[in-house]
């Protein structure tokens, strides 16, 4: 690999990260809390979305109820007749809790997988899509830019008089 060509694309908004491995592209979303990554290859791409804080009312059902509509959005790709879709898995990331479920089509050759973050100050949701990876791969790649997903500590600066 060329020097000049990045060996990481980095995403930081809010208080929130996520390190793609190599070059990728932003793409337009139309939307101020939606933003799209493509990879250089064309093979991958992220969709990382903040919707509101569910607030700690009631936060067991309401992060169910969440991910049960993000599911409903996976299995409503009517386009995608032979659609396979995981349960989702309730987890423990980057010291929140976590909702993962993947998902393929076998003639589109689509994989995806799904991430979602229950922070205290919004959900999170880190969708990658793979085309023409193998589901091993696809899955092993989304894992692995998931697990670069973090709430850093914010820093303080202390100023001397």
């Amino acid at each position: 690999m060329a020097h000049w060509k990045k060996r990481e694309t980095l995403f930081s908004q809010y208080g929130f990260e996520v390190t793609l491995p190599g070059h990728w592209q932003s793409r337009e979303s139309g939307d101020a809390d939606r933003w799209i990554y493509r990879s250089a290859d064309r093979k991958e791409q992220l969709t990382l979305s903040r919707g509101e804080s569910i607030g700690a009312e009631d936060e067991p059902a309401r992060q169910r109820v969440i991910v049960r509509q993000r599911r409903a959005i996976e299995l409503g790709f009517d386009r995608l007749p032979d659609l396979h879709l995981s349960e989702p898995e309730l987890l423990e990331h980057s010291g929140v809790v976590a909702a993962r479920f993947e998902g393929s089509a076998d003639q589109e050759r689509l994989v995806f997988s799904s991430l979602l973050l229950f922070e205290q100050e919004s959900v999170w949701t880190l969708f990658h899509e793979a085309l023409k990876l193998q589901p091993e791969e696809a899955h092993r790649r989304a894992g692995e830019i998931f697990l670069t997903a973090r709430f850093p500590a914010p820093t303080f600066r202390v100023r001397r008089r």
